[in-house]
């Protein structure tokens, strides 16, 4: 190899290498760049429960007024299976403010999730009840009242006024909802729940089979 050649080649590996630290600083500043709520919501999506965790605690020493962040927490902790903690966070949201929806739409997460069929039902209807003060709401709320007692009715059975509630739910998320894709599945499942109402103390056991 001439001087003029080896020359080139370094030439070459010096760009090469200014290149790639270049762009590893901008993705480091890029990465900074990013709000902790941003990255935080992305390791949610992403299932990194943990490092969203550390996030929201991180966020809830600078604001720990915020019952978005507790809620997220809680969320967060869920995600983790970490059920105690994660209702201990929604306490004390519930003590800071016992009308604030969200607490009882996580709740009803934190229910559903440890198949409490009953307390799921009751937390939905609640965040749907305390949300009547907001112009928007979470519709699909409906359809996990709805499919609390439907799992019920698989595992346990229902009696005639879980049986109502449960068409009464459903019933709600397809006018609210007209577009979903499920809707169709939903409309059969309805069709046959209305042909096998329990009678008086009669309990319903059905795993749709």
């Amino acid at each position: 190899m001439t001087i003029y050649s080896y020359i080139r080649v370094m030439r070459g590996i010096l760009i090469f290498l200014f290149f790639s630290t270049s762009f590893v600083l901008y993705a480091q500043d890029f990465d900074e760049a990013i709000s902790p709520q941003a990255q935080a919501a992305s390791a949610m999506r992403n299932k990194r429960y943990r490092e969203a965790e550390d996030l929201y605690r991180q966020l809830l020493q600078k604001n720990p007024e915020s019952m978005t962040y507790k809620h997220l927490l809680s969320h967060s902790l869920l995600g983790q299976v970490r059920f105690q903690e994660s209702d201990s966070v929604l306490r004390t949201a519930y003590q800071q403010d016992s009308m604030h929806p969200g607490t009882y739409w996580y709740w009803g997460l934190l229910a559903e999730r440890q198949d409490q069929y009953v307390r799921a039902y009751v937390f939905f209807r609640k965040y749907i009840d305390r949300s009547k003060r907001f112009a928007e709401f979470n519709q699909s709320a409906w359809l996990h009242a709805g499919s609390s007692y439907r799992r019920k009715m698989h595992q346990e059975g229902i009696y005639t006024i879980e049986w109502a509630d449960m068409i009464y739910c459903y019933e709600n998320y397809l006018q609210s909802q007209p577009a979903d894709p499920m809707i169709p599945a939903l409309k059969d499942f309805l069709d046959i729940a209305r042909t096998k109402q329990p009678q008086h103390k009669e309990k319903l056991v059905w795993d749709e089979q």
